[in-house]
């Protein structure tokens, strides 16, 4: 790390938490809580695993081919797409607007429980300037918690990592043979977070 990052860092360290990881693709939460918002994620890097990108807000729809089942798992395809809210860069600072979020999974899932892998893209807010994130993601869920994990691949911010939670909100089906759950809503629970690990 060079002299002029070393200095940067130790002059915001102070006071400010960072969110620790142990290594790419780890499944869970890669951040801070909903506290730090856009405001505040532009003055939060530090030395090791921080925060670099966040949207503090993200909801919509998954769909699912077919629909999931209360009484078993099996092979599903899902398409999940959700607006971004409250996004901004540690750098750039706020960006105005909204963007979307898009992934792509498949897996085995029942209504109560899914591992979901695949591939996701965030086009971030028009006015921001900066291309869009592409890359793999992983989906789980344990007692009505869903965590996304992942890494970017391409585009903006590649190499960073993907983390967040969501809880689904409504299901269209009952999860019967002859009614299974098609599609459910979301809204995150944390941020959507991007995190770079700066030595």
């Amino acid at each position: 790390m060079s002299i002029t990052r070393q200095s940067a860092a130790r002059r915001v360290r102070t006071g400010l938490a960072a969110a620790a990881i142990t290594g790419a693709g780890i499944a869970g939460l890669l951040g801070v809580s909903s506290a730090a918002s856009a405001s505040t994620i532009s003055h939060a890097r530090t030395d090791g695993w921080s925060v670099v990108t966040t949207c503090t807000g993200l909801s919509g729809k998954i769909t699912y081919s077919p629909g999931m089942l209360t009484i078993k798992k099996r092979s599903v395809h899902a398409v999940m797409t959700g607006t971004t809210s409250g996004c901004s860069n540690i750098n750039a600072g706020a960006f105005s607007g909204t963007g979307t979020f898009t992934a792509i999974l498949s897996g085995t899932a029942s209504v109560h429980a899914e591992n979901f892998s695949g591939t996701f893209t965030i086009n971030w807010p028009a006015g921001s300037g900066f291309n869009p994130s592409n890359g793999s993601i992983s989906v789980t869920e344990a007692n009505g918690l869903e965590t996304v994990s992942g890494s970017v691949t391409s585009g903006a911010w590649t190499s960073a990592v993907l983390g967040g939670q969501y809880v689904t909100t409504g299901n269209t089906g009952k999860g019967t043979v002859t009614k299974p759950v098609k599609a459910q809503t979301y809204t995150n629970t944390q941020p959507l977070n991007l995190s770079e690990n700066f030595g």
